[in-house]
């Protein structure tokens, strides 16, 4: 993907996903802090999903931005 006006384009949706998978996984975890004492397996691994993709969109953008210097 090419630069507009000095910004990465992929580093703007890299960046996005990140925020987003944030946001879900932050929601996950308040889910489990407030979910019934029978939902907690379930919920859990619902957690551990944000987590991971959030944690693989971190990965993402940070590797771009290592590789692209677009940071």
């Amino acid at each position: 993907m090419e630069a507009i006006a000095g910004i990465c384009q992929e580093r703007e949706i890299l960046k996005s996903r990140y925020r987003a998978d944030l946001k879900v996984y932050s929601q996950a975890i308040h889910q489990l802090d407030t979910c019934e004492p029978g939902e907690f397996n379930q919920t859990y691994k619902l957690v551990e999903r944000a987590r991971t993709a959030f944690a693989n969109a971190r990965n993402a953008l940070e590797e771009h931005v290592a590789k692209h210097g677009c940071g």
